[in-house]
């Protein structure tokens, strides 16, 4: 009896392999993506759930994160440890620098979640009714913990150091030792070839519509026309304002120049822009001069003061003020910015004239080229 049954199944097996082999030889590589899905989530949700443990309390669901920021609050209001409490909010350094925290990764999040939690306790909701009082101080004092956890995490980076460090400084040697040689090589070798060499013509370039001084007379900037005016404006929310221009005469590019955003405030889109950048690139020198033009906030603030300083010899950091204007010089090639119009930002959580709502620059270029008179 079971041998018959038996030899039924195979029978009936058979002729389904015999049906489905086409299809398969067909579909087989869909078969098997579907097969393999299907045998995946079976296993995943059902064999093998996914189990939370040690969850941090930026992923609960919001009223179980404003009862605990309430908590959290009320432990600060009695004890005042500010780095039990930051540790409690993920900004503690000795916890994992993973970016799956969400307070940790965006501070931004944790400072609307404890607005949310404000919001419950003034409502009256979830018995966080007695708690307005400490949630609000926690409130006000957020920002100043979020500053003190950033500046000591940037501390606790650059004294890491370490093996990238030492690779760095080990790149870095070599990377002079090179340029001594090239130098030195230059200066034993590479004149001694240019000598031997005949002496190239030299190629005279004229600005159109000013007057061929004598052979070896620079071209007056302050009389001639500039070769190029550009007017460009900044409007707060323009996240990518970056323009910029060749400098040429005819079809001779002698440089570039521009302008864009140099440093912003805070997170979040619009970006809050406190400072520009505008920029003279020359290729007779190859060398680029920079101007920050940095807010009245930014400029008489210290720790934005010190990290906008220029950081090349020849480099500048200036307040900008309405009319305002600035010279980027290089050999060849001069250029002048000048500020037309300047509106900041008001009604914001920032200080006073700290980012921009509107600014509109003026740029115009010179070629600084000998020529000669005509014949």
């Amino acid at each position: 009896m079971f041998d018959t049954l038996l030899a039924k199944a195979f029978t009936i097996f058979a002729q389904v392999m015999v049906k489905f082999q086409p299809i398969w030889d067909k579909y087989k590589l869909l078969i098997s993506l579907a097969l393999g899905v299907a045998i995946g989530l079976v296993l995943g949700w059902g064999v093998f759930p996914v189990q939370w443990e040690n969850a941090n309390p930026g992923k609960l669901r919001e009223d179980f994160r404003s009862v605990y920021l309430a908590a959290v609050a009320e432990d600060y209001a009695r004890t005042n440890d500010i780095r039990a409490v930051r540790e409690k909010l993920g900004m503690g350094l000795d916890l994992p620098k993973d970016r799956t925290i969400p307070w940790r990764a965006n501070p931004e999040i944790l400072k609307k979640d404890l607005d949310a939690a404000v919001k419950y306790a003034e409502a009256g909701r979830f018995n966080l009714g007695d708690k307005v009082t400490v949630l609000k101080r926690l409130q006000q004092d957020l920002p100043m913990m979020i500053d003190a956890w950033q500046a000591d995490e940037a501390a606790a980076k650059k004294a890491a150091g370490g093996a990238l460090n030492t690779l760095i400084r080990l790149l870095a040697a070599l990377l002079l030792i090179t340029l001594v040689a090239a130098a030195l090589w230059f200066l034993f070798v590479g004149r001694k070839q240019k000598a031997a060499q005949p002496a190239a013509p030299t190629t005279v370039v004229s600005v159109p519509g000013v007057a061929a001084p004598v052979v070896g007379e620079v071209v007056g900037v302050g009389e001639a026309e500039p070769s190029s005016v550009k007017t460009y404006t900044y409007v707060l929310g323009d996240d990518y304002f970056d323009p910029s221009f060749s400098i040429e005469i005819g079809s001779e590019f002698f440089g570039e120049c521009g302008i864009g955003i140099s440093e912003t405030l805070g997170a979040g889109e619009p970006k809050k822009v406190t400072a520009f950048e505008t920029w003279l690139f020359d290729k007779s020198d190859i060398r680029t001069v920079t101007t920050i033009l940095a807010s009245e906030y930014a400029f008489e603030d210290p720790g934005l003061f010190e990290k906008l300083q220029p950081k090349r010899e020849g480099d500048v950091l200036d307040e900008i003020k309405p009319g305002m204007e600035v010279v980027l010089e290089t050999t060849a090639l001069r250029v002048k910015a000048r500020v037309i119009e300047l509106e900041y930002a008001q009604g914001s959580n920032y200080p006073p004239n700290s980012y921009f709502q509107k600014v509109t620059f003026e740029l115009r270029a010179w070629v600084k080229q000998p020529a000669t008179n005509a014949a």
